[in-house]
């Protein structure tokens, strides 16, 4: 009985000592968001008041059974209007949960785009081809077989992805996924320390740069769309 009791008890420390060591690590963690935000003079929210997460991203939208955007910074880095955050998604099957987790930078630029999706090509993907649900195939043979991109309007994808942003995305291939709807451009990696979080800034600066200025005349911002 004695032995019995004990168990009890040292399972409840375990699990008291797991809970508070995350706890622990979140505070941590949100420190050090917020002073990265301070030294560049963004904004900082510990919650997700803009409610990033209800914007239409396959990423938002199509994954786990539960998802969260937190950890939030919000300024102008290179010239573009930016919020960086970390979100995370929970996959549940049964009693198990997997969690997966992300950093992730939105851009918003001055077009209306069609959504288009930008992954990396694996073995799940071109057995999804191989049953109708192909990618877009693009002029660089190089950019095909690294990549798969989805998109509801060809003609974009097209002139979106012309060849010397092809190139810079083929020089540039340190994201797990970028998609591109109305005004936003969402980039995400795996979960990033924070001092690393103004790369992604960096990086979408870039990107926005590479846009083509057909992209810019075809498809002008509408009113109304969310800032």
């Amino acid at each position: 009985m004695i032995a019995f009791v004990g168990a009890i008890l040292i399972g409840v420390l375990l699990v008291g000592g797991a809970a508070w060591f995350q706890y622990a690590a979140r505070q941590a963690r949100m420190r050090a968001v917020a002073a990265v935000a301070e030294s560049v003079g963004f904004t900082f929210s510990s919650t997700d008041g803009e409610r990033l997460v209800d914007l239409p991203f396959v990423l938002f939208t199509r994954r786990g059974d539960k998802r969260r955007v937190e950890l939030v910074m919000s300024g102008t880095h290179d010239g573009v209007p930016l919020r960086i955050f970390d979100y995370w998604y929970v996959v549940q099957s049964g009693r198990n949960r997997t969690y997966h987790r992300f950093t992730c930078a939105m851009a918003t630029i001055a077009a209306a785009c069609p959504r288009l999706q930008l992954g990396h090509e694996n073995l799940l993907t071109r057995l999804g081809d191989d049953m109708g649900l192909g990618d877009i195939e693009l002029e660089y043979d190089d950019f095909n077989r690294r990549f798969r991109v989805k998109c509801s309007d060809q003609k974009f994808a097209f002139s979106l992805l012309d060849g010397r942003m092809m190139q810079w995305l083929l020089d540039s291939d340190d994201f797990q996924s970028v998609e591109v709807d109305g005004p936003w451009v969402l980039l995400a990696r795996a979960k990033l320390d924070p001092s690393h979080w103004l790369d992604l800034g960096t990086w979408l600066g870039e990107f926005a740069r590479q846009i083509p200025a057909v992209v810019y005349s075809s498809y002008p911002p509408t009113d109304g769309a969310r800032p």
